[in-house]
């Protein structure tokens, strides 16, 4: 409390006298309160610092219980700069010959040198990376950078990446894979005028231009070899139909249909025999069923003098009869009037034949003269005159057309090539490993070459050097750095729970966790599990003195390296059975700390006691706090009344000594 500076009339100094006051109460009190406070901060402190060397050395256990810790491994290369490696635990241990045939790589293109200030377009790019393409169109009058700018933009390139280089003559176009690999190759296909510049960025090797010449061949070889639809002639029936004469349907025709599979004339035949059988057959019906208008009121006169008109050719039937295979005279001559044989059908063919030549050539000669005289182009001429054609022959036509100018097309790209060459090869990369086994990869990192083995490949084995040896073994080192970090770790442990709980011999002085029982029976928790056995353990890897690991007179630990190395070497993969497991001695360590310091262990349990007695010092700190300032305000009150008393008293004892005069 802030109490401004008052009796200046009498000479006292209150805020003094209060602040002396207040001290003396608030001393004793605060300096209990501070003392405690830390005391506690310190016995934290010190938990804390036991604490953690306690869990650095659970968490080495913890890489120990797990037995791929054992399982390591280290790979030398006796070339770092040809062949590097790493291994997992799933290597075998061993030593392998790598010879690298070659390294893999990306393809790459370029363009002859190009004129600065060439333009380009209209057309479009296809540009193809192995199974992925995607397209470029290029507008009228674009330049290269444009081109560049158009490919490596697109949202839809594979991984493609198009530059500018600038040769000493001109610049070039250079197309590269941003993928490596034999099937990340690049094409690129042009469409646009033949004329176009934008066809020296055309990317064809000669293989795929001698494959598209042959497919363009054989596409037009197999149009070309169809038989073309309506060259013949209508059918000889539907010819006949359009002179008005009718081919009367033989009985076999009117029970089964006409057969399509039979010639002119042997269908004549069958029409002939079918009249034949029909006149036979009359001469053996009853009476009533052969004579027209017969009853039974006819007489017997009647029935016997009746008889069967046999049929009669006339002159035009005898005519045709020559021409009729299987003529037979039981055909009536209504029959020959209405027939008309093969040679009349052939007369009449032949003539609808020549007409119709006739006037094709009349009307292609029009058209040749209208081409000639520049009323019609050569392509408006073939429209009008392939318009007549029915829509399947007008079809094939275009097709033929298209194959024709295909074929062509890759002819030309064949001949006369303009393209871009290709400046680097995509390749994958080629080891034998042993002599024996060849290996390859997309990129020069070989994955699981052996198993648990990745090579990476950084450079081809010269001619004359032998291949590079790598060399997989156990990592026995990293092993002995752990067992040497355990052992550290509990010394750490040990020297500061000494100095935390112990007396310094030089001053007297004792540690903050003096006498603190827990700090006993963490050490004594820890020497019992060093000093027993791993049940399931090796015979000869039991306990920690195996390992050449013991226990000092002043209570560290120390290590016989001869021992331990002698156990890496010759029992590298038992160790994992003293150490690892459920049961193992990483497993007893991890459980006697944590009985220490886990939630509920006994070091957990101190540090929380001191933080709740660190609550009720704040406690008690705010309630002193809150005294003092009481205690405060009533000093400063009193001392301001009773300087105001003597103020008046002064007052009224100068008044009565002015009046004594």
């Amino acid at each position: 409390m802030s109490i401004g500076p008052m009796g200046g009339s009498s000479g006292m100094d209150i805020n003094t006298m209060v602040s002396k006051i207040v001290d003396s109460e608030r001393v004793p009190k605060q300096q209990r309160i501070d003392n405690e406070r830390a005391r506690i901060d310190t016995s934290i402190s010190a938990y804390g610092r036991l604490r953690e060397s306690l869990d650095s050395m659970k968490n080495l256990m913890t890489n120990f219980r797990q037995e791929k810790a054992f399982a390591a491994r280290t790979v030398e290369s006796t070339d770092e700069g040809l062949v590097s490696a790493t291994a997992t635990t799933e290597a075998i241990a061993g030593k392998y010959a790598i010879d690298v045939l070659q390294l893999a790589q990306s393809h790459k293109v370029a363009s002859d040198v190009l004129s600065e200030d060439m333009k380009f377009g209209p057309g479009k790019l296809q540009v193809s990376l192995g199974d992925d393409s995607f397209d470029v169109q290029v507008g009228d009058r674009s330049k290269l950078i444009d081109v560049v700018r158009s490919i490596n933009g697109s949202d839809n390139n594979p991984g493609v990446r198009a530059s500018i280089i600038n040769d000493v003559e001109g610049p070039r176009l250079i197309v590269a894979s941003n993928q490596s690999g034999s099937d990340q190759q690049i094409s690129i296909n042009v469409e646009s005028d033949a004329d176009n510049p934008l066809k020296k960025l055309e990317y064809k090797t000669l293989e795929e231009r001698a494959k598209a010449l042959e497919k363009a061949r054989l596409a037009a070889q197999e149009i070309l070899s169809q038989p073309a639809p309506g060259q013949d002639i209508a059918p000889l029936d539907k010819s006949i139909e359009a002179s008005g004469n009718q081919i009367p349907p033989s009985k076999a025709q009117a029970d089964k249909g006409t057969d399509d599979s039979l010639s002119y004339g042997e269908q004549a035949a069958a029409d002939g025999q079918a009249a034949l059988d029909a006149a036979q057959a009359a001469t053996l019906l009853k009476p009533e069923d052969r004579i027209p208008g017969w009853t039974k009121t006819a007489s017997g006169t009647l029935l016997d003098s009746y008889y069967s008109p046999a049929p009669e050719l006339d002159e035009k039937a005898i005519e045709k009869a020559s021409d009729v295979s299987g003529w037979s005279n039981a055909a009536s001559g209504t029959l020959t009037d209405s027939y008309v044989t093969p040679k009349e059908a052939q007369a009449k063919l032949e003539a609808e034949q020549a007409r119709i030549e006739e006037k094709a050539a009349t009307e292609k000669a029009e058209l040749q003269e209208k081409v000639k005289t520049g009323e019609l182009t050569a392509e408006q001429a073939k429209d009008i005159e392939r318009a007549k054609l029915d829509p399947e022959e007008r079809e094939r036509l275009d097709k033929i057309d298209k194959a024709q100018a295909d074929l062509i097309q890759a002819q030309q790209s064949f001949d006369h090539y303009s393209g871009m060459t290709e400046v680097q090869a995509g390749q994958d990369s080629k080891v034998v490993l042993d002599g024996v086994a060849q290996l390859s990869s997309k990129n020069n990192v070989i994955e699981d070459a052996i198993e648990g083995i990745d090579i990476t490949l950084k450079g081809k084995t010269p001619k004359d050097k032998p291949p590079t040896e790598i060399g997989v073994e156990y990592d026995r080192n990293r092993v002995r750095q752990d067992i040497e970090a355990f052992v550290n770790s509990y010394n750490q442990f040990y020297q500061t729970s000494k100095s935390l709980a112990g007396v310094d011999p030089a001053t007297g002085q004792k540690g903050p966790l003096s006498g603190d029982s827990a700090v006993r029976n963490a050490d004594s928790r820890l020497k019992s599990v060093f000093s027993s056995s791993v049940e399931g353990a090796p015979v000869n890897l039991k306990s920690l003195t195996e390992f050449g690991i013991t226990t000092t007179r002043q209570g560290s630990l120390e290590i016989n390296y001869d021992m331990l190395d002698r156990q890496l070497n010759n029992n590298f993969d038992k160790l994992g059975e003293f150490f690892g497991g459920n049961n193992g001695f990483a497993k007893k360590v991890e459980d006697a700390i944590q009985g220490i310091t886990g939630f509920t262990g006994s070091i957990r349990t101190r540090e929380k006691s001191l933080v709740e007695q660190n609550y009720r010092l704040a406690d008690d700190q705010s309630a002193l706090d809150r005294r003092m300032a009481s205690l405060e305000s009533r000093t400063h009150s009193k001392f301001a009344a009773m300087q105001d008393a003597t103020g008046k008293m002064q007052s009224q004892l100068g008044s009565m000594m002015n009046a004594l005069g």
